[in-house]
């Protein structure tokens, strides 16, 4: 599985580092912004140049945003499938409505780095 995220977003960088936690290494984080970031979000059909929501690759499936978070919850270790237990206690509208209220303000609440986070493998 392929996760990419917004480099330059403080909380979707945190984000990423506790995912490398969780996966034990088994799971590939790549900025949005990197080069190979921007060719699997143009090959899968999202916009590469505005990165707007968290995307997942895993083999020829792709999802983004809310969808995307629950699928990383629910393969992830005990804590992430915790959480997605607790996810998928509401409707899912809420939960796409909440991911795009975070993912919106996320730059104001969270901060925005000032270069491109990469996290080796």
């Amino acid at each position: 599985m392929i996760v990419l995220f917004d480099g330059f977003c403080v909380l979707c960088s945190g984000f990423a580092r506790w995912l490398k936690h969780q996966y034990e290494g088994n799971v590939q984080l790549k900025a949005m912004q990197s080069d190979e970031g921007q060719e699997l979000m143009k090959k899968h059909g999202y916009p590469a140049d505005d990165p707007d929501e968290v995307v997942v690759v895993d083999g020829q499936t792709s999802m983004s945003g809310a969808s995307a978070v629950l699928y990383i919850l629910k393969n992830g270790g005990r804590l992430s499938r915790f959480f997605n237990f607790l996810l998928r206690g509401l409707p899912k509208s809420w939960i796409r409505a909440i991911y795009r209220v975070v993912a919106n303000n996320r730059y104001k609440w969270f901060g925005r780095r000032d270069s491109c986070t990469f996290i080796p493998d």
